[in-house]
């Protein structure tokens, strides 16, 4: 028999994939990663704005089970490829949720051995809840912050806010390197629109084309944070997820089939009120989208 499957979820920001991960989580013999590129990229001692970032919190030992929360002055984008590409007895799978824009086109810090999943949803979707979150998150560390939202101007963020390419063009350049380096011949492609309204069928097809075995039972999990007690994970977004009110509806999850998720998953892509540098965001954005949205994983195909 072979080794364990190994797999690295690509996501952008706001397209259910930490749902997806908590869905996964239940693997047996499955051992889980959260967003070690995210830290190596924002406070790692690699981080692109080299400001203090402020003491971070503690980590609790209590609960850890499997996982570990690591501090962010150990994560390196070396030390991330060593950790990936580490040996885990008697696991028989190995899944990363990442970042796409994280990754900061450092492709020599990849790990071997990876199938690559990419999760994608339409950018009219992305940009006002991310816009959203950014405010939120900067209020909470600057006071340079403009007291509204409208005048909290997106596209003007600073590049470890909003990276050059709007985490769409990341996540296509990426995609393309993957195939074309052999990293992953038959890389996997999802829109989270599609995963929410028919996530049977959607997690089964994907777990087929990687050969990770699937159930029912990961369609439904119990609310709360104690599956992240077995992740692998920072101790600054450990502690924003069991937290913060970004995470709140994470927390509170049991399924895919949420009603406002399944809302905005069969709404129109512009229904709400869009400011010009969402406009702006979407326009750049979508040309990338679309390549690899019309690669996507579709069930009726398979």
């Amino acid at each position: 028999m072979g080794g364990p499957v190994k797999v690295i979820i690509w996501a952008s920001p706001r397209t259910c994939s930490t749902a997806l991960l908590k869905c996964l989580s239940s693997l047996p013999n499955a051992k889980i990663f959260d967003e070690l590129y995210s830290i190596a990229f924002l406070l790692g001692p690699d981080r692109l704005d080299q400001r203090p970032t402020g003491e971070e919190p503690q980590a609790s030992q209590a609960g850890q089970g499997k996982g570990y929360a690591f501090p962010s002055s150990i994560c390196t984008y070396e030390w991330i490829k060593e950790t990936l590409q580490q040996d885990y007895p008697g696991e028989q799978v190995i899944i990363s949720k990442e970042i796409v824009y994280c990754l900061n086109q450092k492709y020599d810090c990849l790990p071997e051995g990876y199938r690559h999943v990419f999760l994608l949803r339409h950018p009219s979707k992305v940009f006002p809840s991310w816009k959203k979150l950014t405010y939120e998150v900067s209020k909470q560390f600057s006071t340079e912050v403009p007291e509204t939202l409208d005048e909290f101007i997106f596209d003007q963020q600073p590049p470890h806010l909003l990276p050059p390419g709007m985490s769409f063009k990341e996540a296509y350049d990426l995609y393309q390197y993957v195939k074309e380096k052999k990293l992953d011949v038959d890389p996997v492609i999802i829109d989270a629109d599609d995963l929410v309204q028919n996530p049977a069928a959607i997690v089964s097809a994907m777990c087929a084309k990687l050969g990770i075995p699937y159930t029912e039972s990961l369609l439904t999990w119990d609310k709360g944070t104690d599956i992240v007690d077995t992740w692998t994970v920072g101790i600054a977004f450990k502690n924003i997820i069991q937290h913060s009110e970004a995470y709140k509806n994470f927390r509170n999850s049991t399924s895919f089939r949420r009603p406002e998720l399944e809302k905005q998953a069969t709404a129109r892509p512009v229904e709400a009120r869009v400011t010009p540098d969402i406009e702006r965001c979407v326009s750049f954005s979508m040309p990338f989208y679309q390549k690899m949205y019309e690669q996507r994983l579709q069930v009726d195909k398979i």
